[in-house]
């Protein structure tokens, strides 16, 4: 065949997809344009009621003492092979047990995780890690280094560090976007992903490309695409916007009895209050969102979604389309009631769900 006939052959799958890319970027980028329009009509208007308390935030000058409670765990630092940053991560149990590697979302911290590095410790060498550019980990500058195959290198060199060859791998928010794609390049690094309200790659795009309204609901993470103006806005009135995703009535925590306290919520803030704070987070966003169109194979190893019914943050209907893209055992849990934030709302859910996952005999003998 020559390679004139095979060029011609190829042309409309190349267009087809250069028309996706294109229909996703006009959404992506367009209702970016809608969310900083509607934001910015707010700023001008709560400035000019009250230009002192809008336009104020402050810089936290020490931890607070919930990221210092050593009942939560043992604090340390390892080294990225790859990279060569230096990344923070708490942990708790015998590192002779097999490795239960936690991945933190946005605006988070390894601290997210304190309910179950306790519960798991018994049985698991339980680690939650500060991502690149979050907590008191690294924080590159550049954008390039948010890549998605330099985030995958970190997981894997985190493993490594730690002394294990593969791990229970759990994930939420953008930790469990970045656990599916650890779990599609290196299953043989992941002996079971638990994944928290963060959908497979490939049926989030689905449900993006299908009802290009419900980006909406994900209108944040379009609006973080652009430079500069996120970080401005999140830092206003002392982070309220970022105190409303864990206390909002809309979007925060439901659970009464797990609302964060003062304090608890400082654990976040302090190191988001920083210079340049927050441009390392939101780097994960305008990068990963560039990746989505991303190869999707599927998913071998044995996973477990969780998803928190009363997310208002994420594009509904993403739990359930993610059935398809896992050739192994998949189970799909979701919890009434539950925000986004479901492994703090709803702690005892989920250790429970976990402990039946990871104790399945039947997935067991499959991973086997």
């Amino acid at each position: 065949m020559s390679h004139a006939l095979m060029h011609l052959l190829l042309l409309p799958a190349r267009l087809s997809l250069w028309i996706l890319s294109l229909v996703y970027y006009i959404v992506v980028y367009g209702t970016a344009g809608i969310t900083a329009c509607l934001v910015l009509i707010r700023i001008a208007w709560t400035g000019f009621r009250d230009p002192y308390r809008t336009f104020q935030w402050t810089i936290r000058k020490k931890p607070p003492d919930c990221l210092q409670d050593p009942a939560l765990g043992h604090h340390a630092y390892l080294k990225g092979r790859s990279s060569g940053l230096r990344f923070h991560y708490v942990t708790k149990g015998d590192h002779r047990k097999p490795l239960m590697l936690f991945l933190h979302g946005f605006p988070e911290n390894w601290y997210s995780w304190r309910n179950q590095l306790h519960e798991f410790s018994s049985h698991y060498h339980t680690v939650a890690l500060d991502l690149r550019g979050c907590g008191d980990s690294d924080a590159p500058i550049r954008l390039e280094e948010y890549s998605l195959e330099t985030l995958l290198y970190d997981i894997r060199d985190t493993i490594d560090e730690l002394g294990h060859t593969s791990c229970i791998l759990v994930g939420h928010d953008w930790g469990g976007m970045l656990a599916w794609h650890f779990a599609l390049e290196r299953p043989d690094m992941v002996q079971l992903l638990i994944v928290m309200n963060a959908p497979h790659p490939a049926s989030w795009l689905d449900a993006v490309l299908r009802r290009p309204s419900q980006l909406l609901r994900s209108g944040h993470a379009c609006f973080f695409q652009l430079p500069l103006l996120p970080e401005f806005v999140l830092s206003l009135e002392d982070f309220k916007l970022v105190r409303g995703l864990f206390c909002g009535t809309t979007v925060g925590i439901k659970n009464k009895a797990r609302r964060l306290t003062e304090s608890q919520l400082e654990g976040y803030l302090y190191r988001l209050s920083q210079p340049g704070g927050l441009t390392a987070p939101l780097n994960y966003f305008r990068s990963l969102l560039s990746n989505t169109l991303y190869k999707h194979q599927d998913v071998g190893v044995p996973c477990m979604l969780i998803w928190g019914e009363a997310d208002n943050i994420l594009v509904e209907g993403m739990s359930g389309g993610t059935r398809p893209y896992v050739r192994g055992p998949v189970v799909i849990h979701t919890i009434p009631e539950c925000s986004h934030w479901v492994q703090q709302d709803q702690p005892e859910i989920v250790n429970k769900l976990i402990w039946d996952f990871v104790l399945d005999k039947d997935i067991i003998k499959h991973n086997h």
